[in-house]
């Protein structure tokens, strides 16, 4: 249920940034992600791809979660890699810290040890 609970805080977070901004959540990306394409060609695909996919297993994650599904467990470890790579923090409260200047690195650690955790957790139920 706390995953759950915090991939819907980031769904949130993230629709809130995209409507401040003037763009329509995810309509307003998957636009500019074909704008990209056009412009990169078939090299950023692979990327893109993964990024989407990412995207929506967060809103799928979100919805297995609250609904205390088995599924959700193997989804969310699934996930890891991906937000690693992606620098897409299972606890949201990360993303405000590229406001706070001179964190550097100690980011990147807190987006490891965030992913270590839920994966530690996850594999511990499961």
């Amino acid at each position: 249920m706390l995953w759950g609970s915090l991939d819907a805080c980031y769904i949130a977070w993230y629709c809130v940034s995209s409507w401040r901004a003037g763009r329509r959540p995810y309509f307003s990306d998957l636009e500019a992600t074909w704008h990209l394409l056009e412009q990169h060609g078939s090299a950023s695909i692979a990327m893109v791809s993964l990024s989407w996919l990412l995207q929506l297993s967060v809103l799928v994650s979100c919805v297995l979660f609250l609904c205390q599904t088995r599924m959700a467990r193997l989804l969310g470890l699934a996930q890891t890699p991906f937000r690693l790579c992606f620098l897409l923090p299972s606890i949201p409260l990360l993303l405000a810290a590229p406001l706070l200047p001179k964190l550097g690195m100690a980011v990147l650690g807190l987006v490891i040890f965030s992913e270590a955790l839920k994966a530690w957790s996850l594999w511990r139920i499961a």
